[in-house]
């Protein structure tokens, strides 16, 4: 396990990730039956407010076009975010889902603004550690979740170092957060994803930059009535900084996005969007042979998207898009991973039944080139891998030259989805998804039917239950290019069920759910067989993994000038042992829970806290003479407190500067990041206190 934290450390983040917990809302009189907003709730603008006022940003009713399009024409440019200020209305995500929207969490305490961090607050999200951007979602590990923006995969999404994600806050409009079962409209992951849609082109020039430990912004606008442009990116000057201050630790990263949009005629878009990141992290020792460079983390990735979208008429819309990618890991256990990509998509979106139904389907295509050059340390201070010994080194070399290969990938899907709805509040859903995968020799075909439904009893309280079946190929950690050859083993199969329900109680979102998820073939090299050596098996291993449990959340205002939220899971995550037997995950943590309360202290003035508290794992290790114990002890629980304080200066009538101070683990808590385990027994070993204040500097017009 300790090498698996080796591999992985590099995606750690020293801000820890925050939102608001699934929402529900009325809809308004007009939208279309059973639709409405995921907006979470946030102190009202006017006391007493009706729930069916929509916000300022909110997008037409109705479900977003499949993967992710970007609208087909500008939209009005938005007012700045109002964090406590928040109205319900406009938009519901899909049956099982919820959508956050920036300015929903752009005050909670921890996250930087940050909308992809957000989804860490959300009731069955289990943490692999605090500040940790991965996840467990609902049981399934960080390889099986999937992350979107505007229809296109995102391989790496945060970066090193705790910097933001890839994306900007600024080019975010919402991100919908599908724990499982997911719309067939996206697919092959047998966990969760979380998608992100882009903000519709402005009327107008529109500009923020940010100052924190890196510089960055996004200018974007109108060139002409036809025309649109955006450019964008990050990059960390605290980097080169820290390696001159600490020489020991080498540390950078950068991103940068643009974006050319054309609507040629009323009702049709054309755009061209470009995006990609760069990190880059290493641990630099002394040695009498020279200076040792351990390299944890080495990539870059880039996107070049083409997208064609036109309403259709009588309702509807058609879309069309190319992409083509390139990725790369160096040094990580081989010396250079890269996989080309080129793929294409289409779709389409018809009302039928005069408005009554609506139905949604699509073809994709992908093609991946990799080309993979094995590691060897021909000298002991040219190290390619991480790892404290050279044996656990040799042991990753080894392992990656047997699961990765030069090869050519392709894979096929397409789905089928109808929404119908049965009255004014209620609809079901019904879908299917149908994926060919090809990798060397091995070829398999996923079939993954999907049913969901929302069912109002009445204006206030509606029932959600969701069954799917998602598949995926074995899954390696998230590293780019780092995709495992042929289909050892098959696909993994997963049977996700959930039962849930929305209540609105004045300007009070409760939510709860039960949920089970059963994955056979399940691949988890991090929650599977802890303390086992690092090598292709343990990668390739296969177990039934069975996560259940209860997810409960609730927010809203306490009073016009305070709001709240509470999210908690309480869930079991299990792993079939190679005897028979059902052994706790490695990362099984019984509870989880968030509780946040903001605050708007007048004339510009925010504050938020947020407590987070999280069971221990099981203090259990696999080796020699030890096998996993069906119930072990437990590490200790951790807890942490986030604090947020910000003034925001309003300057000419659009334009507006703020200064924010974000502090994580306020309460220099130490935490327990693995164990290890003897014939005496376990040692727990801690990490920390990670806690470093985070001052902002942001402005905008």
């Amino acid at each position: 396990m300790r090498a698996v934290c080796a591999a992985l450390a590099p995606f750690a983040t020293l801000g820890s990730s925050a939102a608001l917990a699934q929402t529900p809302e009325a809809p308004p009189a007009s939208a279309p039956p059973g639709a409405a907003t995921g907006s979470p709730v946030a102190a009202p603008a006017t006391p007493g407010a009706p729930a069916s006022t929509a916000p300022a940003d909110s997008t037409p009713p109705g479900p977003p076009p499949a993967g992710g399009d970007t609208p087909p024409a500008p939209a009005p440019p938005p007012e700045p975010p109002k964090p406590i200020d928040v109205t319900i209305g406009g938009e519901k995500p899909a049956a099982g889902t919820s959508t956050l929207r920036r300015k929903d969490i752009r005050e909670m305490p921890g996250i930087l603004a940050d909308p992809f961090r957000a989804i860490e607050v959300k009731s069955g999200v289990t943490p692999t550690a605090s500040g940790f951007p991965y996840f467990f979602i609902r049981g399934a590990p960080p390889g099986n979740i999937g992350y979107f923006f505007d229809g296109v995969q995102v391989p790496l999404l945060f970066h090193v170092g705790g910097g933001p994600s890839v994306i900007p806050a600024a080019l975010v409009q919402k991100v919908t957060f599908a724990p499982g079962p997911y719309p067939a409209t996206s697919g092959r992951f047998a966990g969760a994803v979380v998608e992100a849609t882009s903000t519709p082109p402005p009327l107008e020039w529109k500009g923020e930059a940010g100052l924190r430990l890196d510089v960055g912004g996004v200018v974007q606008g109108p060139v002409n009535e036809r025309v649109d442009v955006m450019a964008g990116g990050h990059y960390s000057y605290a980097g080169p900084i820290l390696s001159a201050i600490v020489p020991s630790v080498g540390v950078g990263y950068g991103d940068y996005q643009a974006r050319v949009g054309v609507t040629p005629s009323p009702g049709t878009r054309l755009q061209v969007f470009g995006f990609g990141s760069y990190d880059y992290l290493a641990l630099v020792s002394k040695s009498a042979q020279g200076d040792v460079k351990t390299t944890l983390l080495d990539t870059d990735f880039h996107r070049a998207d083409v997208k064609l979208q036109r309403d259709l008429d009588g309702g509807g819309r058609a879309f069309a898009g190319v992409t083509l990618g390139l990725d790369q890991s160096r040094n990580v256990g081989a010396r250079l991973a890269q996989q080309y990509k080129l793929a294409a998509r289409g779709g389409l979106e018809l009302p039928i039944f005069g408005g009554r139904a609506t139905v949604r389907a699509g073809v994709d295509v992908s093609l991946d080139d990799f080309h993979f050059q094995p590691c060897v340390e021909v000298l002991a201070t040219d190290r390619c891998a991480p790892g404290d010994t050279r044996d656990d080194r040799d042991k990753l070399i080894k392992a990656y030259k047997e699961l990765f290969s030069n090869r050519l990938d392709t894979t096929v899907g397409g789905y089928l989805e109808t929404e119908i709805r049965l009255g004014e509040r209620s609809s079901i859903v019904p879908g299917l998804r149908v994926d060919y995968y090809r990798s060397l020799r091995d070829a398999d075909v996923a079939i993954d039917p999907k049913l969901a439904g929302r069912f109002a009893l009445n204006e206030h309280l509606a029932l959600i239950p969701a069954i799917a079946v998602a598949s995926q190929r074995p899954a390696f950690a998230p590293l780019p290019a780092l995709v495992i050859a042929g289909i050892p083993g098959g696909l993994q199969r997963s049977l996700q069920t959930s039962f849930g329900a929305e209540l609105q109680l004045g300007p009070i979102a409760v939510v709860g759910a039960v949920f089970r998820q059963v994955t056979f073939g399940l691949t988890d090299a991090i929650g599977t067989n802890r303390g086992t050596d690092l090598d292709a098996d343990r990668f390739l291993h296969r177990t039934t993994g069975d996560t259940y449990g209860l997810e409960i959340g609730a927010q809203g205002p306490l009073r016009r000038d305070m709001a709240f939220l509470i999210s908690y899971t309480l869930s079991r995550a299990t792993r079939r042992a190679d005897d028979g037997r059902t052994v706790p995950s490695a990362y099984d943590r019984t509870h989880v829970l968030h509780v946040a309360l903001l605050y708007d202290l007048g004339n510009g003035w925010r504050a938020g806290v947020r407590h987070v508290l999280y069971s221990g794992f099981p203090a259990d290790e696999v080796g020699p003479g030890r096998v996993a114990a069906e119930d072990p002890a437990r590490v200790a629980p951790f807890y942490r407190l986030d604090a947020r304080l910000s003034k925001r200066w309003a300057v000419g009538k659009k334009s507006w500067v703020s200064v924010a101070l974000d502090f994580q683990n306020a309460t220099l808590s130490k935490e327990v990041f693995d164990v290890t385990c003897t014939a005496n027994g376990c040692t727990p070993r801690t990490i920390g206190p990670i806690s470093i204040p985070a001052l902002a500097i942001e402005a905008g017009f």
